[in-house]
Protein backbone atom coordinates (compact mmCIF):
# COMPACT_ATOMS: atom_id res chain seq x y z
CA UNK A 1 0.00 0.00 0.00
CA UNK A 2 1.23 3.16 -0.80
CA UNK A 3 1.12 6.31 1.15
CA UNK A 4 0.78 9.79 0.26
CA UNK A 5 1.62 12.86 2.40
CA UNK A 6 -0.23 15.55 1.61
CA UNK A 7 0.74 19.19 3.65
CA UNK A 8 -1.86 21.20 4.44
CA UNK A 9 -3.22 23.37 2.26
CA UNK A 10 -3.54 20.17 0.42
CA UNK A 11 -0.37 20.46 -1.32
CA UNK A 12 0.39 17.30 -2.82
CA UNK A 13 3.93 15.28 -0.64
CA UNK A 14 6.00 12.79 -1.28
CA UNK A 15 5.59 8.98 -1.94
CA UNK A 16 6.81 7.45 0.68
CA UNK A 17 5.87 4.13 0.90
CA UNK A 18 5.13 0.73 -0.35
CA UNK A 19 3.76 -0.86 3.30
CA UNK A 20 1.07 -0.75 5.47
CA UNK A 21 1.59 2.43 7.44
CA UNK A 22 -0.94 4.14 9.64
CA UNK A 23 -1.71 7.37 10.89
CA UNK A 24 -0.77 6.46 14.64
CA UNK A 25 2.97 5.17 13.17
CA UNK A 26 3.38 7.98 11.36
CA UNK A 27 6.72 10.04 11.77
CA UNK A 28 6.08 12.85 14.40
CA UNK A 29 7.99 15.24 12.23
CA UNK A 30 4.76 15.04 9.73
CA UNK A 31 2.57 15.44 11.82
CA UNK A 32 4.19 18.59 13.67
CA UNK A 33 4.27 20.15 10.50
CA UNK A 34 -0.01 19.30 9.78
CA UNK A 35 0.43 16.81 7.27
CA UNK A 36 -1.92 14.05 6.99
CA UNK A 37 -1.85 10.32 5.12
CA UNK A 38 -3.66 9.81 2.20
CA UNK A 39 -3.81 6.26 1.37
CA UNK A 40 -3.47 5.34 -2.14
CA UNK A 41 -6.67 2.67 -2.86
CA UNK A 42 -6.03 1.87 -6.43
CA UNK A 43 -3.61 2.86 -9.27
CA UNK A 44 -5.62 2.99 -12.81
CA UNK A 45 -3.14 3.15 -15.92
CA UNK A 46 -0.71 4.53 -13.56
CA UNK A 47 -2.99 7.43 -12.54
CA UNK A 48 -3.26 6.98 -8.36
CA UNK A 49 -6.86 6.92 -6.85
CA UNK A 50 -6.16 7.83 -2.62
CA UNK A 51 -8.67 7.91 0.50
CA UNK A 52 -9.07 11.56 -0.41
CA UNK A 53 -10.11 11.88 -3.57
CA UNK A 54 -13.16 9.37 -2.81
CA UNK A 55 -13.95 11.56 -0.03
CA UNK A 56 -14.32 14.41 -2.10
CA UNK A 57 -15.86 12.83 -4.73
CA UNK A 58 -18.25 12.02 -1.89
CA UNK A 59 -18.88 15.58 -0.33
CA UNK A 60 -19.81 16.68 -3.64
CA UNK A 61 -21.34 13.80 -5.58
CA UNK A 62 -19.21 13.64 -8.10
CA UNK A 63 -18.65 9.87 -9.80
CA UNK A 64 -22.36 8.60 -8.96
CA UNK A 65 -20.94 8.89 -5.11
CA UNK A 66 -23.46 10.08 -2.40
CA UNK A 67 -22.09 12.23 0.55
CA UNK A 68 -21.61 9.99 3.61
CA UNK A 69 -19.61 9.56 6.82
CA UNK A 70 -19.09 6.02 6.94
CA UNK A 71 -16.21 4.48 6.38
CA UNK A 72 -15.15 4.19 2.26
CA UNK A 73 -15.92 0.61 0.65
CA UNK A 74 -14.84 -1.53 -2.14
CA UNK A 75 -17.36 -0.69 -3.66
CA UNK A 76 -17.15 3.21 -4.22
CA UNK A 77 -13.42 2.82 -4.73
CA UNK A 78 -14.64 0.63 -7.75
CA UNK A 79 -16.85 3.87 -8.41
CA UNK A 80 -13.67 5.97 -8.70
CA UNK A 81 -11.52 3.04 -10.72
CA UNK A 82 -14.27 3.60 -13.45
CA UNK A 83 -14.41 7.24 -13.51
CA UNK A 84 -10.88 7.23 -14.36
CA UNK A 85 -11.23 5.06 -17.27
CA UNK A 86 -14.20 7.07 -18.52
CA UNK A 87 -12.22 10.01 -17.65
CA UNK A 88 -9.16 8.91 -19.42
CA UNK A 89 -11.01 7.82 -22.49
CA UNK A 90 -12.59 11.71 -22.67
CA UNK A 91 -9.45 13.25 -22.41
CA UNK A 92 -8.11 11.02 -25.25
CA UNK A 93 -10.97 12.56 -27.26
CA UNK A 94 -10.81 15.94 -26.06
CA UNK A 95 -14.08 15.57 -24.39
CA UNK A 96 -15.63 17.68 -21.65
CA UNK A 97 -12.71 20.43 -21.69
CA UNK A 98 -14.49 23.86 -22.77
CA UNK A 99 -13.75 26.57 -20.15
CA UNK A 100 -17.78 27.35 -20.04
CA UNK A 101 -18.57 24.00 -19.49
CA UNK A 102 -16.21 23.13 -16.49
CA UNK A 103 -17.12 26.47 -14.75
CA UNK A 104 -20.52 25.34 -14.88
CA UNK A 105 -19.31 22.17 -13.26
CA UNK A 106 -17.45 23.64 -10.52
CA UNK A 107 -20.91 26.02 -9.72
CA UNK A 108 -22.87 23.26 -9.97
CA UNK A 109 -20.94 21.39 -7.23
CA UNK A 110 -20.42 24.52 -5.34
CA UNK A 111 -24.15 24.82 -5.32
CA UNK A 112 -24.79 20.99 -4.29
CA UNK A 113 -22.96 22.05 -0.90
CA UNK A 114 -24.65 25.41 -0.54
CA UNK A 115 -23.12 27.68 -2.66
CA UNK A 116 -19.59 28.85 -3.60
CA UNK A 117 -19.33 30.63 -0.15
CA UNK A 118 -20.09 27.33 1.18
CA UNK A 119 -17.49 25.40 -1.02
CA UNK A 120 -14.65 27.46 -0.19
CA UNK A 121 -15.04 27.61 3.89
CA UNK A 122 -15.18 24.17 3.31
CA UNK A 123 -12.08 23.49 1.42
CA UNK A 124 -10.18 25.77 3.83
CA UNK A 125 -11.44 24.35 7.22
CA UNK A 126 -10.41 20.80 5.97
CA UNK A 127 -6.92 22.59 4.10
CA UNK A 128 -7.71 21.17 0.35
CA UNK A 129 -5.69 23.10 -2.21
CA UNK A 130 -8.93 24.61 -4.82
CA UNK A 131 -6.99 23.62 -7.57
CA UNK A 132 -7.09 19.30 -6.48
CA UNK A 133 -10.94 19.80 -6.05
CA UNK A 134 -11.62 21.42 -9.11
CA UNK A 135 -9.61 18.92 -11.37
CA UNK A 136 -11.94 16.12 -9.94
CA UNK A 137 -14.79 18.06 -10.84
CA UNK A 138 -13.97 18.53 -14.25
CA UNK A 139 -12.67 14.95 -13.97
CA UNK A 140 -16.11 14.01 -13.11
CA UNK A 141 -17.60 16.07 -15.98
CA UNK A 142 -15.44 14.65 -18.51
CA UNK A 143 -16.37 11.48 -17.80
CA UNK A 144 -20.62 12.33 -18.06
CA UNK A 145 -19.71 13.61 -20.92
CA UNK A 146 -17.89 10.99 -22.88
CA UNK A 147 -21.09 8.92 -21.89
CA UNK A 148 -23.66 11.30 -23.52
CA UNK A 149 -21.91 11.79 -26.21
CA UNK A 150 -21.08 7.85 -26.61
CA UNK A 151 -24.09 6.21 -25.15
CA UNK A 152 -26.35 8.09 -24.33
CA UNK A 153 -26.84 10.22 -27.72
CA UNK A 154 -27.74 6.83 -29.70
CA UNK A 155 -29.41 5.17 -27.28
CA UNK A 156 -33.20 4.14 -29.02
CA UNK A 157 -36.05 2.55 -27.83
CA UNK A 158 -38.52 1.14 -30.56
CA UNK A 159 -42.23 1.35 -29.66
CA UNK A 160 -42.13 -2.31 -30.17
CA UNK A 161 -39.71 -2.47 -27.24
CA UNK A 162 -42.26 -0.11 -25.36
CA UNK A 163 -44.64 -2.87 -26.03
CA UNK A 164 -43.46 -5.52 -25.30
CA UNK A 165 -42.11 -4.12 -21.91
CA UNK A 166 -45.25 -2.77 -20.88
CA UNK A 167 -47.16 -6.54 -22.39
CA UNK A 168 -51.05 -6.79 -24.08
CA UNK A 169 -53.43 -4.12 -23.48
CA UNK A 170 -53.99 -0.19 -23.42
CA UNK A 171 -50.93 2.07 -21.72
CA UNK A 172 -51.44 5.80 -21.32
CA UNK A 173 -49.33 8.03 -22.93
CA UNK A 174 -47.80 8.94 -19.66
CA UNK A 175 -47.05 5.31 -19.15
CA UNK A 176 -45.37 4.59 -22.49
CA UNK A 177 -43.45 7.42 -21.99
CA UNK A 178 -42.04 6.81 -18.38
CA UNK A 179 -41.35 3.02 -19.73
CA UNK A 180 -39.49 4.36 -22.78
CA UNK A 181 -37.47 6.47 -20.26
CA UNK A 182 -36.40 3.67 -18.10
CA UNK A 183 -35.82 1.05 -21.23
CA UNK A 184 -33.16 3.61 -22.30
CA UNK A 185 -31.39 4.17 -18.62
CA UNK A 186 -31.12 -0.07 -18.38
CA UNK A 187 -30.23 0.18 -21.95
CA UNK A 188 -27.11 3.20 -21.02
CA UNK A 189 -26.11 1.05 -18.21
CA UNK A 190 -25.76 -2.05 -19.87
CA UNK A 191 -23.44 -0.05 -22.94
CA UNK A 192 -21.46 1.33 -20.23
CA UNK A 193 -20.84 -1.46 -18.02
CA UNK A 194 -19.82 -3.40 -21.06
CA UNK A 195 -17.58 -0.93 -22.37
CA UNK A 196 -15.93 -0.79 -18.39
CA UNK A 197 -15.70 -4.57 -18.49
CA UNK A 198 -13.45 -4.22 -22.37
CA UNK A 199 -11.41 -0.56 -21.11
CA UNK A 200 -10.14 -3.15 -17.42
CA UNK A 201 -9.05 -5.83 -19.99
CA UNK A 202 -7.22 -3.00 -21.73
CA UNK A 203 -5.10 -0.81 -18.56
CA UNK A 204 -3.82 -2.22 -15.91
CA UNK A 205 -5.29 -1.61 -12.94
CA UNK A 206 -4.47 -2.45 -9.10
CA UNK A 207 -5.77 -2.36 -5.86
CA UNK A 208 -4.23 -1.69 -2.90
CA UNK A 209 -5.00 -4.11 0.13
CA UNK A 210 -6.20 -0.87 2.12
CA UNK A 211 -9.24 -1.04 -0.11
CA UNK A 212 -10.19 -4.81 1.01
CA UNK A 213 -11.46 -3.35 4.21
CA UNK A 214 -12.88 -0.15 4.89
CA UNK A 215 -11.25 3.03 5.44
CA UNK A 216 -12.39 6.22 7.23
CA UNK A 217 -12.41 9.35 5.30
CA UNK A 218 -9.58 11.81 6.19
CA UNK A 219 -12.03 14.55 6.76
CA UNK A 220 -15.77 15.62 7.27
CA UNK A 221 -18.06 16.48 4.81
CA UNK A 222 -19.34 19.62 4.43
CA UNK A 223 -22.59 20.62 5.88
CA UNK A 224 -25.30 21.48 4.22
Amino acid sequence: MAILFRNRPGVLGLLVGLACVSALGAPSQALAAGAFLDAVLASVAGKTVTVSDVAIGRALSLFDLRPSEAPIGSVEIEQVVNAVLLEREAAQLAIGDAPEEVEAAWRAAADRIGGMPALLAWMAQEGLDASWVKSLVESDLRGQRFIDLRFRAFAFVSDADVAAALGPGAHAPEVRAREREALGIRAIDRAVKEWLADARTRHAIVLSDTGAGDVSPPFSMPPR
